[in-house]
């Protein structure tokens, strides 16, 4: 029997995973990752006070007018959070749970996740979709994903 097609459907703060059975017109959830760090202020991650910035240079002196770009902490969160999602991914498809997926995430996720997915698991992807659609009831996100799951001309 062939794997299964899986459907991760996330933003910044969930993800859920689906395995798609387009014959049937269904999906069957077997993973939701919470993420609330997405949703608390930069202040309560343990940023610096904006603005500020250390001068510097990398053998500890002072001076230069090169800075390195700053990664906020909310930038880490979501990197953090792809990469969970992409070992997630690469693990399925390393161990042929899954045949193919389809990437339904947030903008800013989407990118992340892609730039964290292994070479396997980057073959495996059918559809990347930069679409928000978790905030959808489960009919509206069954059809959303089952469009997006159709094989393509």
């Amino acid at each position: 029997m062939d794997a299964p097609l899986w459907a991760l459907v996330a933003n910044a703060s969930r993800a859920r995973v689906f395995t798609v059975d387009r014959s049937a017109g269904r999906l069957t959830e077997i993973a939701d990752f919470v993420h609330p760090a997405a949703r608390m202020a930069g202040a309560a991650l343990g940023d610096e006070r904006g603005g500020h910035s250390e001068r510097g240079t990398a053998d500890g002196g002072a001076g230069g007018a090169a800075f390195e770009p700053r990664t906020d902490r909310r930038h880490k969160e979501l990197a953090g959070f792809a990469r969970e999602l992409a070992g997630f991914l690469g693990d399925a498809v390393a161990q042929h749970r899954c045949g193919g997926v389809l990437l339904i995430a947030s903008d800013a996720l989407l990118g992340q996740l892609r730039a964290h997915l292994n070479t396997a698991t980057t073959e495996a992807v059918r559809v990347a979709e930069p679409l928000d659609i978790g905030w959808l009831d489960e009919p509206a996100l069954s059809r959303r994903v089952l469009e997006l799951a159709r094989p393509r001309r």
